[in-house]
């Protein structure tokens, strides 16, 4: 029963692999991106319910199997200033969850003091992307009275890469199909659209999350000759 089992799981990720290379070649052809873009949203959404049945939230299912099966958690685990600073107009200004991050307008001020404003970090990765533990140290550092140190750890990761993800792919392109990590522009000489990346979270990332999380599921299942909702 033991080799059958294994065999079917080898088979259950072959089909697995075979998908996400179909999805890949929509992603990699202009006429099509969006179409492999939103496919490979998708394929992290069900890789997220195999996994994680018992959970109810797939906000955490999808945001936990980034984190733990993508092989890229240090670039999901990244805060984006930028999005931090521009929320209060984003379209995300009016959930309540967003809400609950205390002295937003003061943290602001402070972190463009040591990091630079919207425009000095907006092209400049290393400063715009930080780890939440460097922006910790640095308001610490300060000593200022309002600061709330659990309500920031607590709320900050909204702020995240994952949560970045989740929001703007998996939910606005998939929803609303609208694709903020990518900017379109027309081409009149070769009448077609072409897309620029304009996030971290750029093609190649999204692309070897997709595989690295099918692959690192796939290895663990082989190894404890188990499905994924078994694990």
């Amino acid at each position: 029963m033991t080799n059958a089992k294994l065999e079917m799981i080898a088979k259950f990720y072959e089909q697995w692999g075979q998908d996400v290379a179909r999805a890949e070649t929509l992603f990699n052809c202009d006429d099509y991106f969006f179409e492999g873009l939103l496919v490979l949203s998708c394929y992290i959404g069900a890789l997220a319910r195999l996994r994680y049945p018992q959970e109810d939230d797939d906000r955490k299912s999808y945001k936990i199997i980034v984190s733990e099966y993508s092989g890229q958690k240090s670039i999901f685990e990244n805060i984006d200033l930028l999005f931090f600073y521009q929320w209060p107009r984003s379209t995300l200004a009016n959930e309540k969850i967003y809400k609950r991050i205390k002295n937003h307008p003061d943290l602001v001020v402070l972190l463009q003091t040591e990091f630079g404003d919207e425009d000095g970090i907006r092209n400049n990765p290393t400063r715009r992307y930080q780890k939440r533990e460097n922006l910790l140290s640095y308001i610490k550092s300060k000593n200022v009275n309002w600061f709330d140190e659990s309500n920031f750890m607590e709320y900050i990761e909204l702020f995240s890469n994952n949560q970045i993800l989740y929001k703007f792919l998996r939910c606005e392109a998939v929803h609303n199909a609208d694709f903020q990590l990518f900017n379109r522009s027309y081409q009149a000489a070769q009448k077609k659209h072409t897309y620029k990346d304009n996030h971290q979270i750029n093609r190649s990332v999204i692309l070897e999350t997709v595989k690295g999380i099918v692959e690192n599921l796939k290895n663990e299942c082989l190894s404890k000759t188990k499905w994924p909702w078994e694990l």
